[in-house]
């Protein structure tokens, strides 16, 4: 695999994470952290940066796709698991949220133009979406090797801009950030939700490096690398935006958006609101590209009948209809799926990669700590509805519980209870009844 096509690949899944989410958390770590940066931005990193970049890893584990890594904890459960997640991050979520965080970040603040605008705006989201992603043989590079170049030196001509001229005015540590700044960056890198998205971009990544004839361990080493790419361009930028804002901690600033807006115009004058909108504009879009491919591309496993042509333009549509609906009912829906979801997927991740260390393949280790999390997920996602107030005196106890991570510790456990059961067993024994069970 020539230098060339890896970094092209790496930016491309760079600019597939990196949404108008990831452009918002480090600039409020920066505000809001204070003295205690370092410690916040330093846990921001470690479940932002680290641990996608481990779920690309295991991605690479799997070179049939997330369904190979799914079934893993049982065929039914992982079907469930991989159909669940392409929706979340998919056409049910986090596409139309992009377009719709696009709009109301970029044109909304200037441009008052009602529904009409509105829709108006995200029909050209939605078509330059299509045209982007319509052919999977040149999605990478339409991303990497175009898009993403433009996006980074924009980030990079805001962020060095505002170093070089604005005075660090960090004000007190606020919130958690005054009394657990690690953990408050943790949570923080947690809800950034790219994790999941690893595995969803696995598809997209391993299907590109498999048509440019990369097979077996070059495969895995293609797709691992990648992951790495990412994930330094990920800490580059997110300790920048960071940095910047850590200059504006004197201000008063709630909203990181505002903020980075403001950080534009202090630097550029007129100019740095054009900038901020391309940067947001950029982000948003490489993701929903990223996403669209990568969900045409996995409901057509399970639909092959339908065409990649009308599957991607019925997401399309979907994506478009949900965002000019609005999407505080999906949220509300969605954020506890998450909840549920992201538990079962980080211990799949972990899981994954511990298995590259040992012989054989595992079994209880991957159901009985994935079963695990999903159970005290399911009991985090009916806490966050706000209608299961008793599930505080069962969850805070727990370690973590109190932070939102009530699954932690009990699949832990239950990983050491798997690997014991595991590890007792003789790898022929236990690969073979691995390949006879599928539920």
């Amino acid at each position: 695999m020539n230098a060339r096509t890896l970094l092209v690949t790496g930016l491309a899944l760079f600019a597939m994470y990196f949404g108008a989410g990831n452009l918002i958390f480090p600039v409020m770590i920066g505000i809001e952290a204070g003295g205690s940066l370092t410690p916040a931005i330093t846990g921001f990193i470690i479940t932002g940066v680290i641990l996608p970049v481990l779920g690309m890893v295991a991605a690479a584990t799997a070179p049939e796709g997330v369904e190979q890594i799914a079934d893993r904890i049982g065929h039914r459960p992982g079907v469930v698991f991989t159909i669940i997640i392409f929706l979340s991050t998919g056409v049910a979520y986090a596409i139309p949220r992009v377009a719709s965080v696009a709009y109301e970040m970029v044109v909304a603040p200037s441009f008052d133009s009602g529904w009409a605008g509105q829709a108006a705006f995200l029909a050209v989201f939605f078509l330059v979406t299509y045209l982007l992603a319509i052919n999977p043989k040149g999605l990478l590079d339409r991303i990497g090797g175009l898009l993403t170049p433009v996006l980074l030196a924009f980030l990079f001509a805001l962020i060095l801009a505002a170093i070089i001229t604005l005075p660090i005015e960090r004000g007190p540590a606020a919130g958690d950030y005054a009394g657990e700044p690690l953990a408050a960056g943790l949570i923080n890198g947690y809800f950034t939700m790219d994790a999941i998205a690893s595995l969803v971009f696995g598809i997209v990544i391993i299907s590109s490096l498999r048509r440019r004839g990369l097979t077996g361990r070059s495969l895995f080493t293609g797709t691992a690398l990648a992951g790495i790419i990412a994930g330094i361009a990920l800490t580059a930028v997110y300790l920048g935006l960071a940095a910047v804002g850590a200059r504006l901690g004197g201000g008063g600033m709630t909203n990181g958006a505002e903020a980075l807006a403001h950080a534009s115009e202090l630097v550029f004058g007129r100019a740095g609101q054009l900038i901020f909108g391309i940067i947001v504009l950029l982000a948003c879009l490489t993701t929903a590209v990223g996403l669209t491919g990568a969900s045409t591309q996995y409901f057509r496993t399970l639909l092959p009948q339908v065409g990649r042509v009308p599957m991607m333009i019925s997401h399309v549509c979907i994506a478009f209809l949900l965002a000019n609906l609005g999407l505080d009912a999906i949220l509300a829906v969605v954020a506890p799926v998450n909840q549920l979801i992201y538990p079962v997927a980080i211990c799949l991740i972990l899981v994954s990669l511990l298995g590259l260390g040992l012989r054989g393949r595992l079994w209880w280790s991957y159901r009985l700590t994935c079963w695990t999390a999903a159970v005290f997920g399911l009991l985090e996602a009916l806490r966050s509805t706000g209608r299961a107030d008793a599930l505080d005196h069962v969850l805070d106890p727990l370690p973590l519980g109190a932070v939102h991570l009530p699954w932690a510790a009990p699949a832990l456990l239950a990983l050491t209870i798997g690997l014991t059961l595991d590890l007792r067993r003789s790898p022929a024994k236990l690969t073979g009844r691995a390949e006879r069970t599928h539920a």
